[in-house]
């Protein structure tokens, strides 16, 4: 439900709603995230948590929970249902990022299991003889893929911190795959979406298309008779199937006849890498979140320095004072994640100096409280996509250990391609280099030759895994899905609950605004009021409106140990605990 308004403006804002329900029906999108329909209180218990973009993907969780398992072995068994029901967002052709805290010793550390260019990748691997950009070369087909580093993280999670049996939290996803699912409405407005797409791959029409060629409905059952092979011999082998045995051979086989530069020697050089955590302290508790590759940690902690001096609260959280300062501060986090940041391997990336004192001086020292900064318009003909091809999970167990995990393919359905017979979706994370400098990706982001294609080079990120630890324990586990909009939406979340104190249903609820620096625009959803987006216009800003651009899944531990979790409605996902 929309927070802070009344009267009037609220009686606007309602009908407003209605008319936009009516108008997201017809088209088949999900429901915005504000629906009142979609409204419930925040889950609430004990023994342990899952929530997830899915309601199949968080029963799998708490089904391994109840069995005995812990963190670890859950969100594992989530994010693997989570690539059978919604291969669309995530799956094993896919990477990711994870932020693990173990309570024995109060350590966080970051899993960068990131999607790697293959060895024959190059600079200019997506230009043409002019040195334009091809378009489509670096989002559709079988050179669009790197590396697949999913199962590789998954399989280290579990060997690392598991408790249960490798097959037993691996078949949650099987018996979905060969018995059949649901069809979920996301997943089936999503088929109806990208229609087309699937059309010219005929490994994805099989499963996803009827016998008439149409996509199948809301409610029906889908099999997914090749994934659940694959799944099958990963039950049986763990990850080495896929990097060195004869799953391997099949990726390879199928990018050889296709075009592709992924070959079983990128396979089976894969790497999985634990990196330190990019860590603040905020009032008086620590953030840890995701260092690079991922942009997302230095963005979203830069930030919350930024305004954590500020009487944010006294501005109230829908006002002119906090939204203006809120899209300054992420104007200058974002034009800093275009210059200078990309694969620490291949690049230096500043860090400690990202989210030093000097540069949060800086930016708080450019604030002024009715105007903007003047800047070219770099890109007003770039547009938001929809939510994309990421989901996340968040988990804590009767221990306390929690995990922050988000998954992607990159944009919806990835590349669009399946690696043979393996019912295997592959990824389209080239695209998130910079295939020329200043030239923007998939999502309007820009970068520099930090981000440039190389080869084993990990492709820049916005994925934001991040956990607020207080006085040794975890406070919040919390991460998103969509695109650069993840970045803004875990840190907007965070702020609601940290600072507003907010309750984790209605703080994944509330309007959301976001600004990526490139294109000069600040995008609001549409319960702001009117008379607060001409205010913003006042003080300079371009703004439009836009459907919920992303999806955040939260939980909070409170000072009574009880856990209280959202799983953002604009995705139809869950929050469970393991007890009331």
């Amino acid at each position: 439900m929309s927070i802070l308004r009344s009267g009037p403006l609220r009686a606007a804002a309602d009908f407003r709603l209605r008319l936009r329900l009516c108008f997201n029906l017809w088209l088949g999108l999900a429901l915005p995230a504000t629906a009142e329909a979609a409204s419930s209180p925040a889950t609430s218990g004990t023994g342990g948590m899952v929530v997830s973009d899915s309601a199949l993907a968080t029963e799998a969780g708490i089904e391994i929970l109840r069995a005995g398992g812990d963190a670890a072995d859950a969100a594992v068994a989530t994010a693997l249902v989570l690539g059978v029901v919604q291969n669309f967002a995530s799956g094993l052709g896919g990477g990711g990022f994870a932020l693990v805290f173990r309570q024995t010793d109060s350590r966080a550390y970051a899993l960068d299991f990131r999607e790697v260019a293959p060895a024959a990748a190059s600079a200019t691997m997506f230009q043409d003889s002019a040195g334009l950009v091809i378009a489509g070369a670096s989002t559709r087909g079988p050179r669009a893929v790197g590396v697949p580093g999913e199962l590789a993280g998954l399989f280290f999670l579990h060997h690392r911190h598991g408790k249960l049996p490798w097959a037993q939290v691996v078949a949650p996803a099987l018996r979905l795959a060969r018995d059949g699912f649901v069809c979920p409405p996301l997943l089936a407005t999503r088929l109806e979406r990208h229609l087309a797409d699937l059309k010219l791959n005929p490994a994805l029409a099989v499963d996803f298309l009827t016998a008439t060629g149409t996509p199948h409905p809301s409610g029906t059952v889908i099999k997914r008779r090749a994934l659940a092979g694959t799944l099958q011999e990963i039950a049986r082998t763990g990850a080495d199937s896929f990097y060195r045995g004869a799953l391997a051979d099949r990726i390879a086989a199928a990018m050889s006849n296709e075009g592709g530069l992924v070959t079983r020697a990128d396979l089976e050089g894969y790497k999985v890498i634990e990196r330190p955590t990019v860590s603040i302290s905020y009032h008086g508790r620590t953030v840890h979140s995701m260092p690079p590759p991922s942009s997302g940690g230095a963005v979203l902690l830069q930030v919350l320095r930024v305004l954590e001096a500020l009487p944010l609260t006294s501005y109230g959280l829908s006002s002119v004072a906090y939204l203006h300062r809120l899209a300054e501060a992420l104007k200058h986090a974002f034009a800093d994640r275009a210059a200078v940041m990309g694969d620490p391997a291949f690049t230096e990336v500043p860090v400690a100096r990202l989210v030093s004192d000097a540069t949060v001086d800086k930016v708080r020292g450019h604030f002024r409280a009715y105007a903007t900064g003047s800047r070219a318009d770099y890109g007003a003909g770039f547009t938001l996509p929809l939510d994309s091809g990421t989901s996340h999970v968040s988990v804590i167990d009767a221990d306390g250990d929690a995990i922050s995990l988000t998954t992607t393919v990159n944009t919806t359905w990835g590349s669009g391609w399946v690696a043979g017979q393996t019912g295997l979706l592959m990824n389209n994370q080239m695209d998130d280099f910079v295939a020329k400098p200043g030239v923007p990706n998939a999502f309007g982001l820009i970068g520099t030759a930090a981000n440039a294609i190389a080869p084993f080079k990990r492709p820049l990120s916005s994925m934001s895994p991040t956990l607020v630890v207080r006085d040794g324990k975890i406070e919040v586990v919390i991460g998103a899905s969509g695109g650069p909009t993840i970045i803004t939406a875990t840190l907007q979340v965070l702020i609601d609950v940290l600072d507003f104190e907010l309750d984790p249903r209605a703080a994944v609820e509330a309007q959301r605004i976001h600004h990526q620096w490139v294109p000069e625009v600040l995008t609001l959803e549409p319960e702001f009021a009117p008379t607060l987006v001409d205010a913003l216009r006042d003080r300079g800003h371009t703004t439009r409106t836009d459907l919920r651009f992303s999806a955040v899944q939260v939980l909070v531990v409170g000072r009574d140990g009880r856990l209280r979790g959202a799983a953002d409605p604009s995705k139809q996902g869950t929050a469970a605990a393991l007890r009331p």
